[in-house]
């Protein structure tokens, strides 16, 4: 399977997750979970199913350890920029946080490769 029908196949399957996930969030109460379940769930099984079955198990947990990874990274970000905005602004906190979230999923990418 070449390049360009992984990545097609990547935004359908991905797509039909989406709208799966989508109605899951519609079907739960309250309805601002909905946001949760539409998105990052969807892309990320898509997105592991089809390296799954074209790249075999080692891609497939090389980019589930990226995903952990990236997670973190985004924690890292989220509880640093609320009070680093409300200290310097906007675009400082933002900039510092972006700073943080990039050394942090640079050492975690370090540890596990």
């Amino acid at each position: 399977m070449n390049d360009v029908w992984l990545i097609v196949a990547r935004g359908v399957f991905g797509g039909v997750l989406v709208m799966g996930f989508a109605l899951l969030g519609e079907a739960t109460s309250p309805k601002r979970f909905a946001g949760i379940f539409a998105a990052a769930p969807a892309v990320a099984l898509g997105g592991m199913t089809i390296t799954a079955l074209s790249l075999g198990d080692h891609a497939l947990s090389q980019s589930g350890l990226g995903m952990i990874v990236g997670a973190v990274a985004l924690v890292a970000y989220c509880a640093l920029a609320v009070p680093m905005v409300r200290r310097f602004g906007a675009l400082k906190g933002s900039t510092w946080a972006l700073l943080l979230w990039a050394a942090v999923a640079w050492l975690g990418w370090t540890v596990i490769s």
